[in-house]
């Protein structure tokens, strides 16, 4: 079985939507292969993140992950400013 995501996130302003696309490329780069792959993209202000996994489990717990990572990238720019 197979289960895929799409996650778009809207910003106000396209230099945080850099910022944080900046920061999660690493972590996709480094995406196991052959449990998922991982794909993100950036148009305008907003970022696109696509996930496929081999399962339901396994793709939730890289929605997780991920979004666990915007959290944290998000309120570290937030303390910046």
């Amino acid at each position: 079985m197979s289960a895929s995501s799409l996650l778009k996130i809207d910003f106000e302003e396209e230099s945080r939507a850099s910022a944080l696309f900046a920061s999660i490329i690493p972590e996709v780069k480094h995406t196991k292969p052959g449990i998922a792959k991982v794909s993100i993209s950036k148009e305008g202000g907003a970022i696109l993140l696509k996930i496929e996994a081999s399962s339901v489990a396994a793709l939730r717990a890289l929605l997780n992950s991920y979004i666990r990572w915007l959290s944290t990238s998000l309120e570290v720019m937030e303390l910046g400013d």
